[in-house]
């Protein structure tokens, strides 16, 4: 029997301009995604602002679903969970492990959102938008078959990826003051 293991895509819609932009344009119901490989707790790897005050500059950046929500309103979420070869979960640590020691060098591909948007990718070396980071890791690792070029995957697309299973969702929301 193949020995497998267990990869973690978050998928969000905070209540930041860009993501309620993104909302507005395609009526997904999330409009971030992330991918974690150390449980349901995170880190998660995206990319995305890089000072949460700032929507630019943006880039490779860890996350954690800590139960508060993004852009002071309220955050759908769902945690799901990938089983995937550990040949596919080696090579994801690997690539995760060296472009995360390299953050500097990715940038927030915006143009590649944009792009995505009018179904035309847009591949730009250490460039890249959450979900097109997320497709391109799986897809390069092995783990799974995504049925479109990753410059074209939306984070609500992950819903219907073969073998995802959702854990948890739900909506994060501000505590009362």
């Amino acid at each position: 029997m193949t020995q497998t293991k267990t990869v973690y895509i978050l998928l969000t819609r905070s209540g930041t301009w860009f993501s309620r932009l993104i909302h507005l344009a395609t009526d997904d119901r999330y409009t971030h995604a992330s991918i974690g490989l150390d449980g349901p707790t995170g880190p998660f790897y995206s990319f995305a602002r890089l000072d949460p005050r700032f929507a630019l500059p943006a880039g490779l950046v860890q996350e954690r679903l800590d139960g508060r929500p993004i852009g002071g309103r309220a955050t759908p979420w769902c945690l799901c969970e990938l089983e995937v070869s550990a040949e596919a979960y080696e090579h994801l640590k690997q690539q995760l492990s060296t472009m995360y020691a390299r953050r500097e060098q990715y940038h927030y591909n915006l143009l590649g959102a944009l792009s995505c948007y009018f179904h035309q990718p847009l591949r730009r070396e250490h460039h890249y938008f959450c979900s097109q980071f997320v497709a391109s890791l799986l897809e390069e690792s092995g783990a799974a078959e995504l049925g479109k070029c990753p410059g074209l995957v939306r984070p609500v697309d992950f819903c219907s990826l073969r073998g995802l299973r959702s854990m948890r969702q739900g909506v994060l929301t501000a505590s009362p003051a």
